[in-house]
Formats: C-alpha cells, structure tokens, sequence
C-alpha cells in the first residue's frame, strides 16, 4: 500500500478545514454588517416614533407639561375605594 494517499487525504482534510475557517469568517462578516443595519434601522425607527409622538402632542393643543402630567396621572397606582 502506498503511504502517498494517506498524505494527500491529509493534506486534503487541511484544506477542508481551511476553507471552512474562510467560509465562517464570511458569515461573521455578514453578521456584522446585518447587525449594524439593524442598529441603524433601530435609530431610525426610535427617530420616526418620537417626530409622531411630538406631532401628536403638538396637535392635541396641550402643552407639553400638561400631557407629561396625564402620562404621570395615568402611571399612579389606583387605589380600591373602602367601602
């Protein structure tokens, strides 16, 4: 039996491996860039949400005082009435 194979299968394996460490590292890339457009996207969305939300306001003609103390109002635990 010739040894010759034995290498070659050896050496084969070696490259097996390497080019699945290229392949991984690819994906971790592609993770990378995905999860800073998510960031991105997260900030832009943050952003919209809070132009509605000072529209909204804006438009209810109460100031902003005035709808932070209904939120205050609204977070104030309701106590049961004794009867």
């Amino acid at each position: 039996m010739p040894r010759g194979r034995k290498k070659a299968t050896s050496e084969t394996l070696e490259q097996q491996i390497n080019n699945l460490d290229v392949e991984i590292e690819s994906y971790q890339q592609k993770i990378r860039e995905a999860k800073d457009q998510k960031k991105e996207l997260v900030e832009q969305k943050k952003k919209q949400d809070l132009e509605i939300l000072y529209s909204t306001v804006k438009n209810s003609g109460k100031s902003m005082e005035e709808v932070l103390q209904l939120i205050k109002d609204l977070q104030k635990p309701v106590e049961p009435e004794a009867n």
